[in-house]
């Protein structure tokens, strides 16, 4: 299982955060920036980034298997 890191790294003025993915997983480890609207409180805002780490995650997944034809 992989393991996730989150850190906010910047706040824009325009109300979005920044914040850095790091994940460290059994092939590897990745970190790449995920940008989300400020939802008022630290807690949320993580739900909102894991969630939109989720969506690409699995984005990610299915550009992968049509690339592999599988």
């Amino acid at each position: 299982m992989a393991d996730i890191q989150l850190a906010k790294v910047e706040q824009h003025p325009d109300v979005r955060l920044l914040f850095s993915v790091r994940v460290r997983a059994s092939e590897g480890r990745m970190e790449f920036p995920i940008a989300v609207q400020d939802e008022g409180t630290a807690a949320r805002n993580e739900v909102a980034v894991l969630r939109s780490t989720l969506r690409f995650a699995e984005e990610l997944a299915e550009s992968v298997r049509l690339r592999l034809g599988s």
